[in-house]
């Protein structure tokens, strides 16, 4: 009798944990099925855009100046040249969204200013209709207290300048290097490296004005900015397009390259996974100042244990490119030291 009324009491028990299961998994579906609901709308706006809808929507644009459009009309422009050239021949499409890159709408201005980013990647001749239009704007966003909008703002600059002369010369008359130099203060990892990118894309394309922009205070923004983590790739490769002038070179070491350098490089190595694309200029950045600048080599030497450490990193380095950017260092500091009576001892 007495196991017959324990039989029951655990038939009772396991029902009600069936029961339990089955109301958790029924709860956990709904969610689940509410979450889906919008799922054709995420597909739609993933899906590239044909030339036909991209046309359209190129034309909406002049009427209706909303983020969900110009995320449409930036993912076309990523997509095809053909977009790209079919957008600036919309008439009126670039005063559009010109017109949304200063609509005060702070959301509709960073969406505008990324489209900006992928036409920027259009022909020489593209470029320069897009800076005689909306150059002077994109400078003036640029002074613009919100990191969102300054971030793509100078991300396109970078994209106009790729090796575009005559878009860099009017870029220059519209006040860019004093902009460009101005956000070198931001706090913001993202700001610091589309900045670092205009500018080495911008002191690449018209180098000779290296020579007026990168004053003491400029150089050493740059290589404080080394130190912000995100932005060392880019900032690493404006500082190599300065180590290939002399002058720069022996300003940078003035500016304390060589510390924050093996500061750097030492952060790197000790990664799990090696930054390649950051490490490389940085390398080439100290092998450059070494061959040419005197005393720079004694600097080196007196690291000894940094530039074991990195130099060994980088020889065992499954990048073959960055085991010759050893070598060549190594060299440079074997050669500039043996000049030096100071490091025989060291060496």
């Amino acid at each position: 009798m007495e196991c017959e009324s324990t039989n029951r009491l655990e038939s009772i028990r396991q029902k009600a944990r069936y029961s339990d299961q089955a109301s958790r998994l029924k709860k956990r579906n709904i969610a689940r099925d509410v979450r889906r609901l919008h799922l054709d709308d995420v597909v739609k706006k993933l899906k590239v855009p044909s030339t036909e809808e991209f046309s359209r929507l190129s034309s909406q644009l002049k009427r209706q100046k909303n983020v969900e459009i110009l995320q449409r009309i930036r993912l076309g422009l990523s997509s095809s040249q053909e977009n790209i050239t079919i957008f600036l021949n919309m008439q009126g499409a670039l005063y559009s969204l010109i017109g949304c890159l200063t609509s005060h709408e702070a959301s509709v201005e960073r969406e505008a200013a990324c489209t900006l980013v992928n036409i920027a990647l259009g022909t020489e001749k593209q470029c320069l209709e897009v800076c005689q239009r909306a150059g002077i704007y994109l400078i003036l966003q640029m002074t613009n207290t919100n990191p969102d909008l300054q971030d793509p703002c100078a991300w396109c600059i970078g994209n106009l300048c790729g090796a575009h002369v005559s878009v860099c010369k009017l870029l220059m008359t519209q006040g860019v290097e004093d902009s460009l130099i101005n956000l070198l203060n931001s706090h913001s990892p993202h700001v610091l490296q589309s900045t670092a990118y205009a500018l080495m894309q911008y002191l690449s394309t018209v180098p000779e004005r290296i020579k007026e922009m990168c004053k003491p205070n400029m150089v050493q923004k740059l290589i404080s900015a080394l130190n912000h983590g995100d932005p060392v790739a880019e900032v690493g490769w404006c500082l190599f397009v300065l180590s290939m002038h002399q002058e720069m070179c022996s300003l940078l070491v003035d500016q304390g390259i060589i510390e924050a350098a093996f500061t750097v490089m030492e952060q790197l190595i000790n990664e799990q996974n090696l930054n390649f694309s950051a490490i490389t200029p940085v390398v080439r950045v100290v092998m450059n100042c070494v061959g040419v600048v005197p005393g720079t080599a004694v600097q080196v030497c007196y690291r000894s244990e940094q530039l074991v450490q990195v130099t060994k990193a980088l020889l065992y380095s499954p990048y073959p490119h960055l085991r010759n950017e050893a070598i060549h260092l190594l060299a440079n500091v074997v050669n500039g030291a043996s000049k030096e009576s100071l490091t025989g001892t060291v060496l």
